[in-house]
């Protein structure tokens, strides 16, 4: 038996998916995964996946007596949202509650829970930056704000510990996920270069120039893991990015040149717009490239690009107390960007 159980509640989504592989293939450890679609192939490693609906405590409870002794649980489940607004927070509150309860048993030692820039209230306006954990809470709703009370709240009096991450854009290399940066991009590039036009910036003049950051999803793995292990990270919430700040106005020329595109201009619009008729585009592109997706929605998810690209404030987290407790890693955002557009094309996801 393994030494430590890890129970992980969203575990093929796009936050938890790569800390699910981390601890399936570290020694000691087991990956049990609760997702409402356990997938058909598992990754290499110590990990097995329970088909979970949150909504219901009586299969949360199912799950957790099918997991075993479990050690550590990591919460990283949402309800469904759109892009841009108030998140459902009696919905979210729930998901989170009923594996609290189902979750009470003596073998916890430790809960993670995953929350995300919408603490700050990116999702409102111009806000503090550098952001600091205790920030103070904007005008709510919020359904961190609940989610983080609620836990805190059940830590009293129990011998478990709990931690909270709070990452910016998540990037990643997952084929078939369309709401990922890395894809929007690689999309929206073939189509002007397919239609001979220039690569310009279709966001909001200010994005183009602001500060921003990126958390890479392995990036946020290793932290979540390391928080799950450290004393130093028990009973508090941290930022997590990849440590490194960019502005647009650098990086899309470095993209231009990556994909052979004549650098545009600032020309700001909205791809949800004026992507909706260029499905017959991406549809040619993909037969001429042998590409794996011939329908743009399992590549591109438009309306994130435009919320992304019409914040036109500086985005930036600040990593002091991720740093002063032990957690130092750090990556490149613009050569990990290059890196994963390379990885789409090798899987024939992009051109």
């Amino acid at each position: 038996m393994p030494d430590n159980i890890a129970l992980i509640a969203g575990a093929t989504g796009a936050a938890a998916s790569r800390l699910t592989e981390l601890i399936a293939r570290t020694p000691g450890w087991q990956a049990v995964g609760l997702c409402r679609n356990p997938p058909a192939e598992p990754p290499p490693g110590n990990v097995r996946y329970i088909r979970t609906d949150f909504t219901s405590l009586e299969s949360c409870k199912a799950a957790v007596a099918n997991a075993g002794a479990v050690t550590h649980m990591v919460y990283a489940a949402r309800a469904p949202f759109g892009e841009g607004g108030v998140e459902d927070v009696p919905a979210n509150l729930t998901l989170l509650r009923n594996l609290l309860d189902a979750a009470d048993i003596p073998s916890l030692r430790h809960v993670h829970l995953l929350e995300g820039g919408k603490w700050y209230g990116l999702h409102i306006g111009p806000m503090r930056s550098p952001t600091k954990e205790d920030d103070p809470r904007h005008m709510p709703p919020n359904f961190y704000y609940d989610q983080q009370d609620l836990l805190t709240e059940r830590r009293e009096g129990k011998s478990w510990s709990w931690s909270a991450s709070r990452p910016q854009y998540l990037v990643d290399v997952a084929p078939g996920r369309a709401r990922n940066l890395i894809t929007v991009v690689g999309a929206y590039a073939a189509i002007c270069k397919e239609l001979g036009v220039a690569f310009d910036f279709p966001g909001a003049p200010g994005s183009y120039t602001a500060l921003s950051e990126i958390t890479d999803c392995s990036v946020l793995a290793r932290f979540v893991f390391w928080c799950m292990t450290e004393p130093n990270a028990a009973d508090q919430a941290f930022n997590i990015t990849n440590g490194d700040v960019f502005r647009w106005s650098n990086l899309w020329p470095r993209l231009a040149d990556y994909f052979g595109l004549k650098q545009g201009i600032q020309r700001p619009m909205k791809l949800e717009r004026w992507m909706a008729d260029k499905a017959p585009v991406w549809q040619r592109i993909a037969e001429h490239n042998g590409l794996r997706y011939s329908d743009i929605s399992d590549v591109a998810l438009w309306p994130y690009g435009d919320f992304v690209w019409n914040i036109d404030w500086d985005i930036v987290s600040s990593m002091t107390r991720a740093r002063l407790a032990g957690f130092h890693h750090v990556e490149d955002t613009g050569d990990q960007f290059l890196l994963h557009l390379d990885a789409y094309r090798e899987l024939k996801v992009l051109p």
